[in-house]
């Protein structure tokens, strides 16, 4: 019987099942009561905690997307080595996108339905935060001589942060391609997080840099 009084968990239960339904029927499909439903919650709760369905939408692109855009600079402190830095970076994206079954794909109807607009906000968090980060670490790493000089820092860092998104942005395809249905197994996702971070590395760094051993990473799940 759906709760009719705000308790502990509502709020957190309001934000998983609108994830979900958000992400996979979009924001304009997707009803109050149906979140409600979806939460064992009665649908006018919703109000108590959110003073529309809009708002309620930013709350749950905000608990992912802002977190990640908040948090990931703090794993990066200042004296970093570059490449230890870039790697840090790709395990960070990487373990934000698995955090969700939902989260690739609700993004993905951002983009599609919104052009963004919804997470504006948010991806300006991105740019001053993790983005930032990430080119002045491509930057350090071209002054150090680790990073080839030609190569522009802004467009690098989107190609690095780029592979680790479409990995799960495209996962129905790129399960099918691996052998897999449905989703690529947490194992192959550990494998992917190693490769992109080394594939990323290879295709930056300079010979001189590439012939200097590093040590593995393994992205924490």
């Amino acid at each position: 019987m759906p709760i009719d009084r705000p308790h502990g968990d509502a709020p957190t239960a309001l934000l998983d099942a609108a994830e979900q339904l958000f992400a996979s029927q979009g924001f304009t499909a997707t009803t109050i009561k149906q979140i409600g439903a979806s939460a064992g919650l009665n649908p006018a709760l919703i109000y108590y905690y959110f003073p529309d369905k809009l708002r309620l939408y930013h709350a749950v692109l905000d608990r992912r997307l802002g977190a990640f855009a908040r948090t990931a600079p703090a794993r990066l402190p200042a004296g970093l080595p570059p490449l230890e830095g870039i790697r840090t970076i790709i395990a960070a994206q990487l373990e934000f996108l698995r955090s969700s079954p939902h989260l690739a794909r609700l993004l993905a109807r951002e983009l599609a339905d919104h052009d963004a607009a919804e997470a504006r906000s948010i991806i300006q968090q991105l740019a001053a935060g993790p983005f930032r980060r990430l080119t002045e670490l491509i930057r350090e790493g071209q002054r150090a001589g680790l990073i080839r000089p030609g190569l522009d820092p802004g467009f690098t860092a989107v190609s690095i942060m780029s592979q680790v998104a479409w990995f799960f942005v495209a996962q129905p395809v790129v399960a099918r391609l691996l052998g897999h249905e449905g989703r690529v197994p947490a194992r192959e996702v550990d494998r992917f997080a190693e490769h992109a971070a080394g594939f990323a590395l290879a295709a930056i760094t300079t010979a001189s840099a590439a012939a200097t051993p590093r040590r593995r990473s393994r992205v924490a799940r």
